[in-house]
């Protein structure tokens, strides 16, 4: 099947037949570019960019410049994959359209309708301004003949649940993914999005053909008790969680210290009245109560810093554990 005359004013001019070449040249380059080196992203294709080269090919349609109108259909083929951009749904709309009248321009016409149907999946409403395509335009009839396909049902992936990094999101044509599912024979922009709102990775996928990565065995996830991060890939800060136990402890057992130091210090004023004594019952009564403060002192300064011991490697366990040995 022959290509249908899209771009059909007669090209009169040096000029316009110089542009036809050059584009033809440029998608002969593209073509013949192996496809990994297509698929590598040397850097992100800006929300900006897209938009330049949405109105780029819109002017050439109403130019009916076919080389501009290729030129910017390839670009931006090429770059779709490369978005690192959350797109409102008329932008992604817009562009997928774009994409399949580029191909549908090719004689790609089975490629074509599938943009054309995620196109319309996204904007069910959306209607070619009669300065871009009249109304018994080949391409404008093609593009109305996707509409019922369009709302098909999503189909989901059997067998298969979600399997995400913890915090991220998986957008499907800009809307949040929750089910492993997707609608058939068109393609679909499958962007993923870390816990910062930044999309971390673009892949261009057919029908409901969701990465493995992103799959598990239904029945397989389980839920994460433990609180984790937001985003696999984001730094971690970690922070020093401080038992409740803690502070009592090394109150108490500084309070239990001071005290060992009080009776300690009471030992002094017993042991000057032992000095002064000047019977021998004194020096018995005096003498025994000076030592009874001094072991006690000492017994009370070792619970003291038992205590706070105690309090110190709180935070090394997650609870005090009294280990015997057979």
């Amino acid at each position: 099947m022959t290509a249908p005359a899209v771009f059909d004013e007669p090209r009169g001019t040096l000029a316009r037949q110089l542009r036809v070449v050059a584009g033809v040249l440029l998608l002969g380059i593209a073509a013949l570019a192996p496809t990994s080196a297509r698929a590598e992203c040397a850097r992100s294709y800006t929300q900006g960019e897209l938009m330049q080269d949405t109105q780029s090919m819109t002017a050439a349609l109403r130019a009916l410049d076919e080389a501009a109108f290729r030129q910017s259909g390839a670009r931006m083929e090429q770059n779709l994959a490369c978005m690192r951009t959350k797109l409102r749904p008329q932008m992604q709309a817009s562009s997928y359209r774009y994409v399949g009248a580029y191909h549908f321009l090719n004689g790609n016409f089975e490629t074509a309708a599938g943009w054309f149907r995620v196109a319309l999946e996204v904007e069910p409403g959306f209607e070619w301004d009669l300065n871009e395509l009249a109304l018994d335009h080949p391409m404008r009839r093609a593009f109305d003949a996707e509409r019922p396909a369009s709302a098909e049902s999503p189909t989901a992936v059997v067998g298969k649940e979600l399997l995400l990094p913890a915090g991220s999101k998986l957008l499907l044509d800009g809307r949040v993914l929750s089910e492993p599912k997707a609608a058939l024979h068109r393609p679909h922009m499958l962007q993923v999005l870390g816990g910062d709102g930044t999309v971390r990775q673009v892949f261009i996928i057919q029908g409901n053909e969701i990465p493995e990565q992103f799959l598990t065995s239904a029945g397989a996830v389980v839920a994460d008790a433990g609180g984790g991060s937001d985003d696999e890939y984001a730094v971690q800060t970690i922070k020093r969680v401080r038992p409740r136990a803690k502070t009592p402890l090394m109150i108490s057992g500084g309070a239990v210290a001071l005290g060992a130091a009080g009776i300690y210090g009471a030992s002094f004023a017993t042991r000057a009245k032992f000095d002064s004594a000047s019977t021998s019952d004194e020096l018995a009564k005096y003498r025994s109560l000076t030592n009874t403060l001094v072991v006690v002192s000492g017994v009370t300064l070792a619970v003291g810093v038992g205590v706070e011991y105690a309090a110190i490697v709180l935070d090394g366990s997650p609870g005090l554990l009294i280990r015997r040995r057979f």
